[in-house]
């Protein structure tokens, strides 16, 4: 049973057994009306935790919660959808460099505040409205682009790294990220493919680059 099933049954059986609770003690002598608010009051509770409470099952089954972009479940899905596939694509795949050193340097709370201050990075750069960025996990991210225009990877390239420049959050000496691409249907025709192909392309990158430290 998915998520919605089980919140629906949740609330199923809450307002079964307040409504059995009250047929059961109906000697309580409350008059008709008195019964009918109390009912309907009930329902109209068990609706809206119901509501809540299935929105919030959707929201961790397709979000990372710390950042609040989709998780691995939503992208894959996003790349299914017919209408998507329909169309050129780009997978971008993001590394960060040195975070390892930076949580170590810094701690950990500073390393999530990071990993959102990224997210919100990304969230602006992608102006498409099909556009689907996901933590892929760690400091890894994903952005899976419909209808990129011809410069699309030069110009993501050259903006993302100027604005990593600007990130405020830590004193770093030097800060930066990896960046792979794979294009649909060119380089693959599963997601899987995409991301082995980009995965090659950011490792290339990263290690063309010179070791950088973090200030202490």
């Amino acid at each position: 049973m998915g998520y919605k099933g089980r919140v629906f049954s949740i609330g199923v059986v809450i307002l079964f057994n307040v409504m059995r609770y009250f047929y059961y003690h109906s000697y309580y002598g409350l008059p008709f009306e008195a019964n009918f608010f109390i009912l309907t009051t009930v329902f109209l509770f068990v609706a809206w935790w119901t509501g809540k409470q299935y929105d919030k099952a959707k929201y961790y089954s397709e979000k990372d919660p710390l950042t609040d972009t989709y998780n691995r479940r939503t992208i894959n899905r996003r790349f299914q959808k017919p209408t998507t596939r329909d169309k050129k694509m780009i997978l971008v795949m993001i590394d960060l460099d040195n975070f390892k050193e930076i949580n170590d340097t810094h701690g950990h709370q500073a390393g999530d505040d990071l990993l959102v201050e990224i997210a919100q990075l990304l969230k602006r750069l992608s102006s498409g409205r099909d556009d689907c960025i996901a933590r892929w996990g760690g400091d890894e991210f994903l952005l899976l682009v419909g209808n990129p225009d011809q410069n699309f990877k030069s110009t993501f390239t050259h903006s993302l790294l100027a604005e990593l420049q600007n990130i405020k959050a830590l004193e770093y000496t030097s800060f930066g990220a990896s960046i792979g691409f794979a294009t649909f249907p060119d380089d693959g025709q599963t997601l899987e493919q995409l991301i082995q192909k980009a995965d090659s392309e950011m490792y290339k990158m990263k290690e063309s680059k010179p070791v950088q430290r973090t200030s202490r």
